[in-house]
């Protein structure tokens, strides 16, 4: 039987498929640079940049080198770096990361000597990057989290980043408070220009690939299953990120990326803030040795995942292949 509806009313929609302007012209959302940010680890025990063997094309950077990669990374227009530091010494307290001569300390100030404010430094403050026991938080006798004390060090951490020109604290210390005391710190010294960012941080199997930056309490009994969250919840995400807006967050971060773009989408549509999605070192190895072993094309790939995390409602991405990706959409 035929339709009654005739041939005109039918949509077409391959009329908008035919060209590449066509295309562009129908797209729900522009993905550019401006989108983008890259995760740099810094390590204060290295003269050199070190390549990862579980990451190819992936290096740990001395802090001899942090000046010219902000250079390198406004000159191919990407407009922000994530810093994660690898600090000389380490104690109970995680004192480096609040050290006048702490590793993202000085890296943030050289970066800023180097390129100003062409270059947006947002900063890692996970405490266990810093303490000796690799745990993030301060730790009494029996091992176990004192939040006082730990809600001080991630306060003396927000005072410091900000002195030394970090312009976003990412707050990934998962202890309750930690968005609140980081204000508060900030606000009694009149730092009044930091950004605080919010982080979803999942007990996932992707954190395990790495740069060498991994920091696990694992000799102390501990498990990361303490403090992140468990695969199976969105409602606790949902909990901790409307805590840390009430304490006063301004942006979101979603971590790991591929496995929780429902989570993008949340934050997105819950808040009226900016939300992030870092593409963590599994997403990276996912990608690169399955494009080399399967004969994709790996920067198409980590295009394609870059433009689905902004349509999830990503409004950056944090990625190892920024700088390629600008690269790409220049060629384009």
């Amino acid at each position: 039987m035929r339709s009654s509806m005739t041939s005109t009313a039918l949509p077409r929609n391959r009329r908008f498929k035919l060209t590449e302007t066509r295309r562009v012209l129908s797209r729900e959302m522009i993905s550019d640079a401006g989108n983008l940010a890259f995760p740099m680890a810094v390590d204060a025990n290295i003269s050199e940049p070190v390549e990862s063997t579980q990451m190819p094309g992936t290096y740990r950077y001395p802090l001899e080198a942090v000046a010219d990669k902000a250079r390198e990374l406004v000159a191919c227009g990407v407009p922000a770096v994530y810093l994660i530091g690898i600090p000389k010494h380490r104690d109970g307290k995680g004192s480096d990361a609040f050290s006048a001569n702490g590793v993202i300390v000085q890296a943030a100030k050289r970066m800023k000597d180097a390129v100003g404010d062409r270059l947006v430094i947002i900063g890692d403050s996970y405490m266990g990057y810093f303490t000796d026991h690799m745990i993030g938080g301060v730790l009494d006798s029996d091992n176990r989290i004192l939040d006082k004390e730990t809600l001080d060090s991630v306060a003396r951490t927000a005072v410091a980043w900000g002195k030394a020109g970090v312009d976003i604290l990412c707050c990934s210390t998962m202890v309750d408070g930690r968005v609140g005391a980081a204000r508060e710190a900030l606000d009694a010294e009149n730092l009044d220009d930091m950004l605080l960012m919010s982080s979803i941080k999942y007990n996932s199997a992707f954190f395990k690939a790495g740069t060498g930056t991994t920091a696990t309490g694992a000799s102390y009994g501990f498990d990361k299953k303490v403090f992140y969250l468990e695969p199976h919840n969105a409602k606790d995400a949902l909990r901790i990120m409307e805590a840390d807006v009430a304490q006063g967050a301004e942006m979101i971060n979603i971590k790991p990326a591929i496995p929780y773009m429902d989570l993008v989408r949340m934050a997105a549509d819950r808040y009226e803030l900016p939300v992030s999605a870092y593409s963590i070192s599994g997403d990276y190895a996912m990608i690169h040795f399955g494009a080399n072993g399967a004969q994709m094309d790996e920067m198409e790939c980590a295009m394609e995942l870059f433009t689905c995390l902004r349509r999830a409602g990503a409004d950056m991405v944090i990625t190892y292949w920024a700088p390629r990706l600008v690269q790409m959409m220049n060629r384009k």
